[in-house]
């Protein structure tokens, strides 16, 4: 086979792959109404394997002040006892049948998600809903789980790039309802007890509003007379679904530098970025163009200027999106200590080159060629391709934005990319985060006003 019949057949093994992909949930799609609860069903028929994901309309944000990460802590404690069954009777009966269960929380919504054999969707499902009515919470989990959230704060102290990201987060999402880590710090669990976690079990069985996203053979739609008859759980309009209404964060003017100080550290942990209001962060297809651009692989700008020319960091990756309400811009890196302030120059140097003369035609074309490229990849799984329809449900957006993916972000021009990365990651408007000792505070003034924080106020 010469290289045009390769050339070929591999461009005929893309579009295929971008035609089964895209057929395969289109056409597929289907919406019940579950005793009030929306059902979104992708029928899925390649394996005997099912996928299920309980969306409620609310997180973290419904704990109480004095007990933040309540909702975290009882979604992790759900299946450690009920009244009926031990902790470890619990997982020896689901783990027999090979199911994989847990929960995701975040602000704004948590995600409970099932997945295992078609075939045993029945007995693990009826599980999953007696944990949902019976969970007891008790007073010995309860001091374990405790005791192991502290000892895993302790121990942060050895991830500096964990550190990093928690305080990042913290410090550039201050002053917005979204700041405060959803599993709470150490000084808050202590305050919760059981009675406040089956409290908070009643207000998710009862209150909030759900949604229920489903993937597999169309045998396991009999889920619906488990839900109905087993958890109980009903839809209504009066149903509680977490929409806020905040303040606009003011954009800084000039980058905000701060140093979080670790014992023993011999890299730094770099985060630039800034919170994101609404009309920020909508369109999706332009940020993960910028994103690509800047940031999104061994060819973006960020990092043939960082790695390949100068060998300041093994990788650098840059972010811009949004969750329901609010959105973020992140460029992520590491390097020496003694390489801070020329890592830091590069990053300026090159967020202000877009800004100023914008993009080269052939790096845009790289990463549009990248993006769409990959894009098909994304979905093999029909798990996959489940979380980002629930992703587009919940900001509201068709589902014809997945399916245009390839053809929107081919249609946008360079003035385009450069204007959406001037506003995103202009340099003057960034928190900059690093994780170092505090000498670098003297070194770094000149970028900026330099504040220093111990890492222990994060955890």
């Amino acid at each position: 086979m010469n290289f045009k019949s390769v050339k070929l057949f591999s461009l005929a093994l893309i579009i295929g792959l971008q035609t089964n992909v895209f057929g395969f949930g289109k056409d597929r799609i289907k919406k019940f109404d579950w005793n009030g609860i929306e059902v979104t069903y992708l029928e899925d028929n390649r394996f005997p394997i099912y996928q299920a994901m309980i969306h409620f309309s609310d997180g973290s944000l419904s704990d109480h002040p004095k007990r933040r990460g309540e909702t975290s802590m009882m979604f992790d404690l759900i299946d450690s006892g009920t009244r009926r069954y031990s902790q470890k009777d619990i997982s020896d009966n689901l783990e027999f049948f090979g199911t994989s269960w847990g929960a995701y929380v975040t602000h704004e919504s948590t995600v409970f998600e099932v997945s295992g054999l078609a075939k045993d969707l029945t007995p693990t499902m009826k599980k999953i809903c007696h944990l949902f009515k019976d969970a007891t919470f008790t007073k010995k989990e309860m001091n374990k789980y405790k005791r192991l959230f502290r000892n895993s704060a302790r121990s942060a102290v050895n991830n500096h790039s964990l550190v990093a990201s928690k305080a990042f987060r913290e410090i550039s999402l201050g002053n917005t309802p979204y700041s405060y880590p959803v599993a709470g710090k150490v000084k808050d669990i202590k305050k919760i007890h059981t009675k406040d976690l089956k409290r908070k079990l009643r207000y998710f069985n009862e209150n909030v509003k759900k949604k229920i996203y489903l993937t597999g053979p169309s045998s396991i739609l009999s889920l619906k007379n488990i839900i109905t008859k087993d958890c109980l759980w009903k839809g209504s309009s009066d149903n509680y679904a977490r929409i806020l209404t905040y303040k606009p964060k003011k954009v800084l003017k000039k980058p905000e530098i701060f140093i979080v100080t670790v014992p023993k550290a011999n890299q730094a942990q770099i985060r630039f970025g800034r919170f994101l209001n609404q009309g920020e962060y909508e369109n999706q297809e332009l940020n993960s163009l910028s994103s690509e651009f800047l940031g999104g692989g061994f060819t973006s700008k960020l990092m043939r200027e960082i790695r390949v020319k100068r060998g300041l960091s093994y990788t650098v990756s840059a972010y811009a999106g949004g969750q329901r309400q609010y959105g973020r811009s992140v460029i992520s890196t590491f390097t020496k200590m003694k390489t801070v302030e020329e890592l830091l120059d590069v990053v300026k140097n090159v967020l202000n080159e877009v800004k100023d003369k914008g993009v080269d035609e052939s790096e845009i074309k790289r990463a549009k060629g990248a993006l769409s490229g990959s894009f098909p990849f994304r979905f093999e799984k029909g798990s996959a391709y489940l979380q980002q329809l629930m992703h587009l449900d919940d900001i509201n957006k068709s589902y014809d934005t997945l399916y245009k993916f390839p053809k929107i972000v081919n249609a946008f021009s360079n003035k385009d990319v450069q204007a959406n990365i001037s506003s995103l990651f202009n340099w003057n408007n960034q928190t900059i985060v690093i994780v170092g000792p505090k000498s670098l505070a003297k070194r770094l003034k000149k970028y900026g006003k330099v504040k220093v924080k111990s890492y222990k106020q994060f955890f």
